[in-house]
C-alpha cells in the first residue's frame, strides 16, 4: 500500500494541483476537519493538537476523520464534536466524505502519506493545511504547509504544526475516559499489578518484541505474593497471552490475562488502577504514559527520540550499546533482520523499575483513592434514587443476563 502510495500519489498530487485555487486561512472557520495518523499511538499524541485547535477556535465544530484502526482512539479525544469514519481505500468515498463535511478548514497532521494530502486537495475545504516532510512530495496537496522533521520527538511537529496556526501555549497529551471502565473482575483490594503488554503490531511487529524468555526472567526478579502480573494483548495476541501466562503460572507467578475486546476505555481504566505498565513501543505505550501511569517503555528499531513514552513519570529503555533507533516514520527497515530488542537486558528494565518504584506508589494510592470515591459515589446514587417497582425488577433481571 506505501509503494502503490507513492509511485501513483505523487503523479496524482501534480496533476490535481494544476486545477486547483488557493485561498487564503479563513479568521473564524466553524467547521475545522482533523486527520491524524492512522496509528492508535499516533492518535493519542494527537490530542494535544486537538486541545491546541480547540483554544484556537473555542466556537468551531471540529470533526476527526479517521480509519477503523484508529477510531477507538479517537473516542478519548477530548474536545471533539464529531468522529467520522474515513474509507481510506476507497478514493470516491473518501473525497465524498470530506466534501459532505462542508469544512472551512482541514488540517492534515499525517507525516508522509500522498493519499490524504490528495484526499485533503480534492476536499473542498475553504483552506487546508499539512506537513511537508523531504523526499515526500506531498507539500502540493495544501494552502499552507509546515515542515515536518526527523530529528525531534512527533510530539513537537504536532506542536509546531498548531504554533503555526497562532497556537502560543501547547497542551499536553491528555485523554478523556468515562468513568467506571475499568475491567473489574479482574481487580482485586490490596493487590499490586504490573501490567505487561508483550506484543507489536503491523509491519515487521516481531523485530519490536522483546524476547519472551526476558519477560519470564523478569516476572521471577518481580514477583511477591501480593503482587499480580496482568498480560494485555489484541484478539490476535491472544494465542500467545496464554503460552506465556501458562509458563508464568507454572513458575508461582499469579497472572491474569485482560484482551482488548472491551475497547480501548475499558484498559485504559484498567492501566489507571495499575503499579506501572511494561511495554514494547506501540499504542499501549502511549495510552499509559499519557495517563499518567508509571510506564516504561522498550524500544529496539523505534527511536525513542521520534516516538518514546511521553508523560510526567515514563522511563525509555533501548540496547546498551546504541544499536537500533533507525524507525523515523515507521517503515524504514531497509533489509535489516537482527533483533536489537535481545540486546535490552533484564537489568536494564529492573534499574527502571527501582527508578519508578516512587512514581508508582504514589500512583497505586491515587488510584485506590479514586476508586473508593467512585465506589462512594454509586453507593449514593443506588441508595438516594428509589425506582418504580416495574423498572427495579427489569434492571436486576438484565444485571442477571448480563
Amino acid at each position: 500500500m506505501r509503494h502503490l502510495d507513492y509511485f501513483f500519489g505523487i503523479p496524482v498530487l501534480h496533476l490535481c494541483s494544476l486545477f486547483r485555487r488557493r485561498s487564503l486561512r479563513p479568521e473564524n472557520p466553524q467547521r475545522i476537519g482533523l486527520l491524524f495518523n492512522p496509528a492508535l499511538g499516533d492518535t493519542l499524541l494527537a490530542s494535544a493538537a486537538v486541545e491546541d485547535v480547540r483554544a484556537l477556535y473555542p466556537n468551531a465544530r471540529l470533526i476527526v476523520f479517521v480509519t477503523k484502526a484508529n477510531a477507538v482512539a479517537a473516542q478519548l479525544l477530548p474536545g471533539v464534536d464529531a468522529i467520522e469514519i474515513l474509507p481510506i481505500t476507497r478514493p470516491l468515498r473518501a473525497i465524498a466524505v470530506l466534501r459532505q463535511a462542508r469544512l472551512d478548514m482541514l488540517l492534515d497532521f499525517t507525516a508522509w502519506q500522498r493519499t490524504t494530502a490528495i484526499y485533503s486537495m480534492l476536499s473542498r475545504a475553504q483552506f487546508t493545511m499539512g506537513f511537508e516532510r523531504a523526499r515526500q512530495h506531498r507539500h502540493i496537496g495544501y494552502e499552507h504547509t509546515v515542515p515536518h522533521r526527523s530529528d525531534c520527538h512527533e510530539l513537537e511537529n504536532l506542536r509546531r504544526f498548531t504554533q503555526v496556526l497562532g497556537a502560543k501555549a501547547p497542551h499536553d497529551p491528555r485523554l478523556q475516559i468515562p468513568s467506571n471502565t475499568s475491567s473489574r473482575h479482574l481487580l482485586y483490594p490490596g493487590q499490586r499489578y504490573i501490567v505487561f503488554h508483550a506484543w507489536a503490531s503491523g509491519s515487521k511487529s516481531w523485530m519490536r518484541e522483546w524476547p519472551t524468555e526476558r519477560w519470564i526472567e523478569l516476572v521471577q526478579r518481580l514477583k511477591s505474593p501480593s503482587r499480580v502480573f496482568l498480560l494485555t494483548g489484541s484478539p490476535a495476541d491472544e494465542s500467545r497471552c496464554d503460552a506465556l501466562f501458562q509458563t508464568l503460572r507454572n513458575q508461582g507467578a499469579t497472572v491474569r490475562i485482560l484482551i482488548g475486546r472491551e475497547g480501548l476505555a475499558a484498559i485504559a481504566g484498567t492501566l489507571m488502577q495499575a503499579e506501572m505498565l511494561i511495554s514494547v513501543n506501540t499504542g499501549i505505550l502511549h495510552l499509559g504514559a499519557i495517563l499518567g501511569v508509571p510506564t516504561i517503555a522498550l524500544n529496539g528499531p523505534t527511536s525513542a527520540a521520534r516516538w518514546g513514552a511521553v508523560g510526567r513519570c515514563a522511563v525509555n529503555v533501548a540496547p546498551g550499546d546504541g544499536s537500533g533507533a533507525y524507525l523515523d516514520l515507521g517503515f524504514e527497515y531497509r533489509g535489516r533482520t537482527e533483533n536489537v530488542m535481545a540486546k535490552i537486558t533484564v537489568d536494564q528494565v529492573l534499574e527502571a523499575v527501582h527508578t519508578l518504584l516512587p512514581d508508582s506508589a504514589a500512583h497505586a494510592e491515587r488510584a485506590r483513592e479514586s476508586q473508593r470515591e467512585q465506589e462512594s459515589l454509586a453507593s449514593d446514587s443506588a441508595t438516594s434514587v428509589e425506582l418504580p417497582a416495574n423498572e427495579s425488577q427489569g434492571q436486576e433481571a438484565a444485571a442477571t443476563s448480563a
